[in-house]
């Protein structure tokens, strides 16, 4: 399992950046953004899943350990235990790979890369759906440490009575409540 939920290319795609200027920058905030990312959500994205797969092909099978007692679901083999698009990690999984398919009567996962070898598990972190957003909170770190405070990057300012806010910073997290909003719903979690 790694810390980084995506890429720094995916990261530059969602930007639209094709210079190298901020890579470093990018680089650095990586790992910290998805560290936040994971707290946002209260999922620290660390079970694994038992699956086989191998270098020959660009599919996946899970055990029926991650399905409990498989029960009899009409025509179907199997239920599928991770939706399409969530991005699956493992050493041997290309970086960035996700879920594209799933065939019901036979339980075949298909993968968005083709693995460097076989493997046994996988961890399931984020949906690509995410990625966008966690790319416009990565920039939003990069801008928040090169910008000077002004009147027009001030929070908020008040003057006896009267109180102005200049940005919907959520104060738990700091940063812009329209990011955290579209990252989802936070996972509940019971004690």
């Amino acid at each position: 399992m790694t810390l980084n939920l995506m890429s720094l290319a995916t990261v530059k795609v969602y930007l639209g950046l094709a210079v190298t200027t901020y890579d470093a920058s990018i680089t650095a905030m990586l790992p910290i953004v998805s560290a936040d990312v994971r707290r946002i959500l209260n999922h620290q994205f660390d079970t694994y899943y038992s699956a086989v797969f191998d270098e020959n092909a660009d599919t996946m099978t899970l055990s029926e350990y991650n399905y409990g007692t498989v029960k009899d679901y009409g025509s179907y083999a199997v239920k599928p235990v991770i939706p399409l698009g969530t991005v699956v990690q493992h050493e041997y999984l290309p970086a960035d790979t996700y879920i594209t398919d799933f065939i019901y009567s036979t339980g075949v996962y298909t993968l968005s890369g083709t693995p460097t070898d076989a493997g046994g598990y996988i961890y399931k972190t984020v949906n690509i759906s995410q990625w966008p957003t966690i790319s416009k909170m990565i920039m939003y770190r990069i801008n928040q440490l090169s910008t000077t405070v002004t009147d027009d990057n001030i929070k908020s300012k008040s003057l006896g009575v009267t109180s102005v806010t200049y940005r919907d910073i959520n104060p738990q997290y700091n940063y812009p409540q329209k990011l955290i909003d579209d990252l989802g719903t936070p996972y509940a979690r019971v004690g």
